[in-house]
């Protein structure tokens, strides 16, 4: 610790501090008000993990969990980079988001247990098996490189292992991101009502949702048995998440009016977000309630995605 410590007390004030990031906010494209959530926010993080690293000793796997829109990819890809120049130290970020299984392999367990299963995004459309091998690689202590695969949304399907990411080893800091990371099952109890008119014409039945709760109960426990501490970025809301994606699509549709194949992509009109962020409201109305009873780490935010709040358990 003392050694890591001592890196940031001499340079997070200083020049070094200030060139890095400039580099980090130019190669995001985020605005200046970045650097005030670093001071308020992501400094103290990083200062935190730093010290759990110290107290474990060996490689150190940290769950970075957030709705659509808090910044836990932005959050994740910082923190590597911090810790890279600041310590030395070799932290890989994980994507919950690129262990979806195939297409091929969803429609499969789709026409198995339920065709929503089709859809990615809820427990049970991972890969968790490749998951736990990829962490347990990266904490092994091993030397040499893995591949680690990548997921692409514009074409709903994993690309070839040729194309995978290589990731150096051994590992110091795992960085597990995604929006459903740490979360815990239901109790049997809750799963008997529907949340939403989607649950109501969708799974009317309860089949897709209890097969949901089975996975939290089994595979993915097992897999967030890895993690040694918890970050959690919480919306104010849910009724938030769709605002924010709203705000992203309309971004996204300028940056694209512009582009000569602009006509060629599809944005989502509020009625088929509602539609499509209704598959995710009982986990994130779920994990609101229950994660910061255990999360080591709160960071809120405010509807206007401003920082309000951060809070560091040190129990």
């Amino acid at each position: 610790m003392a050694k890591n410590q001592t890196w940031l007390d001499s340079c997070i004030e200083g020049e070094c501090m200030d060139l890095f990031l400039d580099e980090f906010i130019a190669n995001e494209r985020l605005d200046g008000s970045f650097r005030g959530l670093v001071s308020e926010a992501y400094r103290p993080i990083a200062e935190r993990i730093l010290s759990w690293k110290a107290e474990k000793g060996g490689p150190l796997v940290v769950a970075i969990n957030g709705a659509q829109g808090t910044g836990k990819s932005t959050l994740s890809r910082f923190l590597s980079d911090f810790f890279r120049v600041s310590a030395g130290l070799n932290a890989c970020v994980l994507s919950l988001d690129d262990l979806y299984l195939s297409r091929a392999d969803r429609l499969a367990v789709g026409e198995q247990v339920h065709p929503l299963l089709a859809t990615r995004g809820v427990p049970g459309t991972h890969d968790t098996d490749l998951g736990m091998d990829l962490i347990k690689t990266f904490i092994s202590g091993s030397e040499g490189m893995v591949r680690t695969p990548r997921f692409r949304k514009e074409l709903d399907d994993r690309v070839e292992a040729s194309e995978w990411s290589l990731v150096d080893l051994p590992v110091d800091i795992v960085l597990f991101e995604g929006w459903c990371v740490s979360c815990r099952a239901e109790s049997g109890d809750s799963l008997s009502e529907a949340i939403n008119e989607f649950e109501a014409e969708s799974d009317s039945e309860g089949v897709w949702r209890g097969y949901v709760n089975a996975c939290l109960e089994g595979v993915y426990r097992d897999l967030y048995a890895l993690v040694d501490h918890t970050i959690m970025l919480r919306v104010p809301s849910f009724d938030c998440i769709l605002q924010w994606r709203m705000e992203q699509e309309d971004k996204l549709r300028l940056q694209c009016e512009s582009l000569a194949d602009g006509a060629k992509h599809h944005f989502m009109s509020e009625a088929e977000l509602r539609h499509f962020i209704a598959h995710f409201e009982r986990l994130t109305r779920w994990m609101l309630k229950d994660m910061p009873s255990f999360a080591d780490i709160l960071l809120d935010f405010n509807e206007d995605r401003s920082l309000r709040g951060l809070k560091i358990n040190d129990g």
